[in-house]
């Protein structure tokens, strides 16, 4: 029955892990972007 914990954990901690690094490529990408952005290019 420990199998079944171990593997709840496993795919609790691979689904933080993932959204970790989406987080960490969203902020670099957004990084990129800002300088490659203008005045006029700014929607606000």
């Amino acid at each position: 029955m420990e199998a079944i914990g171990d593997i709840i954990i496993s795919a609790y901690s691979l689904c933080w892990g993932a959204a970790f690094v989406i987080l960490i490529y969203l902020v670099f990408r957004r990084i990129e972007i800002k300088k490659t952005e203008d005045f006029e290019k700014r929607e606000n």
